[in-house]
């Protein structure tokens, strides 16, 4: 009578029944890990979708000129006054 065991990797098939466990039983931790794919395929697929490229090649400005635009102080109106003193 022999015993013969299968020790040829035994973290992998431990690892494995960690994975099999974790995918079975409610637990926290794999609700979160579900939301936040979820979260990350849809961020994904929105940037993707909306901001990986301009809407025509002709609408393009070099950075120069958006820096400025989105830097400046615009020049208040002189004509307008304080109405709030009057």
């Amino acid at each position: 009578m022999t015993i013969t065991l299968n020790l040829r990797n035994p973290l992998r098939a431990a690892s494995w029944a960690r994975i099999a466990s974790w995918a079975r039983g409610p637990t926290f931790a794999r609700d979160i890990v579900i939301v936040l794919a979820i979260k990350f395929a849809l961020l994904f697929a929105l940037k993707l979708a909306f901001f990986n490229h301009p809407q025509a090649q002709h609408m393009s400005l070099p950075p120069e000129q958006v820096a400025q635009a989105l830097l400046s102080v615009p020049a208040s109106n002189p004509s307008e006054g304080d109405h709030h003193a009057r």
